[in-house]
């Protein structure tokens, strides 16, 4: 990278306590026994993260309490039980609509919530989700979306998904394909092809509305939502070569944030809002570099042990980066402990990595499949398979 960065600022159109009895003359035992492992239980409860799922009234209930408890099965952090658990959920459902308490045992209402999307399977998730939040403070995923590209139709288009690969809709029909999608809660961007030149789309989720950001001449692509959703990096390249430019889309302003001599590509954003991760081609293979967003600091590399490096991506907490190396003729996807540690091979022949919400799983593709891989045990399952070939699976931010 350049020693100085430059900056090119543009409007862009559209875009527990014994009690002994008094006076008492000799130690009963037994009793002594019973209350010590009372105190035991009690102390244990108040620390859990147990949850008890009281039956739901109402007509929808039944189902709404046994979808809860599927839900919330098997989930790190939180154990349900039949009872004698540290939090309390109850409520009533009628015709899928969800009011939903959560207590801690002792009378605490922690929230009182009303989940109404049209479909009772998404108001459970939504639940599930705010219930493993107050119990463990980690975000759930139940609720979470993953979109990526598939070639099913014939052409590459943008679909998404649930983060158990359930509920896949196509979101594209463009007669030249779509590419490098990324969502936020709010929004969904792309690169498409509709007029056979790329353009950067981004889809508004709650009206279905959609408008151009970036349609500059020559290069638009590689859409990232900063952490604040008022922000996004891509690649342009109408300064003449491919630049990071970072773009507000209040006002449809871009600055560019790089100068480089290579192809940059692939930005993600840092929790803090402040830096962004891109991989870089300057004549030896690509590489890893990041930059500050808001000074005019030259992009720094960032040495991640191989000689191939693509598609970067910073954990939810900052710590950790995932991307894609290159072992002989495959791919891998490894991760790296930021600012510094060793790197570690996830899987091989894989690529397109991309982080939970939690932190805890990464989504990658391998041999034309979406898998989801649990970190903390190496546990991985396939969720979306004979859809065409899948890639670049991005999960919501």
């Amino acid at each position: 990278m350049s020693n100085k960065a430059r900056r090119y600022t543009m409007p862009l159109l559209t875009c527990a306590v014994l009690l002994a009895a008094s006076g008492a003359h000799a130690l009963d035992w037994s009793l002594w026994k019973k209350k010590a492992s009372q105190t035991r239980t009690q102390k244990e409860l108040a620390s859990a993260r147990t949850l008890a799922i009281s039956a739901f009234t109402g007509g929808t209930g039944a189902t709404a309490s046994r979808k809860l408890a599927e839900q919330l099965a098997g989930v790190q952090g939180i154990t349900v039980l039949d009872k004698a658990a540290r939090f309390i959920l109850s409520g009533k459902s009628e015709a899928g609509r969800l009011d939903a308490t959560l207590s801690e045992r002792g009378g605490k209402t922690l929230f009182e919530r009303t989940y109404a999307a049209p479909g009772i399977a998404d108001n459970v998730k939504a639940l599930a989700d705010d219930v493993l939040f107050v119990v463990t403070g980690k975000q759930g995923l139940a609720s979470s979306q993953i979109t990526f590209v598939s070639d099913l139709s014939g052409t590459k288009q943008i679909y998404v998904c649930d983060a158990d690969g359930s509920n896949i809709e196509r979101v594209t029909n463009h007669q030249h394909g779509a590419v490098s999608p990324a969502i936020s809660p709010d929004f969904l961007a792309y690169t498409g092809y509709a007029t056979g030149f790329s353009s950067v789309i981004l889809v508004d989720l709650g009206g279905g509305s959609e408008r151009r950001i970036a349609s500059t001449p020559g290069l638009n692509s590689g859409v990232a939502f900063a952490p604040d959703g008022r922000r996004v990096a891509l690649t342009m390249s109408f300064v003449g070569n491919p630049e990071i430019f970072v773009m507000d889309l209040m006002t449809s302003h871009a600055v560019c944030v790089t100068e480089s001599v290579g192809t940059p590509s692939s930005p993600s954003w840092h929790p803090d809002g402040q830096r962004i991760i891109f991989s870089s081609n300057e004549g030896e293979g690509p590489q890893l570099y990041v930059v500050e967003s808001d000074t005019e600091n030259p992009a720094v590399h960032w040495a991640c042990g191989y000689r191939f490096a693509t598609e970067p991506e910073w954990s939810p907490d900052g710590k950790q980066v995932t991307f894609t190396v290159r072992l002989g003729n495959d791919f891998a996807v490894a991760t790296r402990p930021y600012p510094a540690g060793r790197s570690k091979i996830v899987q091989h022949n894989a690529q397109h990595s991309t982080w939970s919400p939690d932190g805890g799983s990464l989504a990658y593709v391998q041999n034309g499949q979406l898998w989801i891989q649990d970190l903390s045990n190496g546990q991985r399952r396939s969720v979306v398979s004979g859809r065409g070939e899948i890639s670049e699976p991005r999960w919501m931010r």
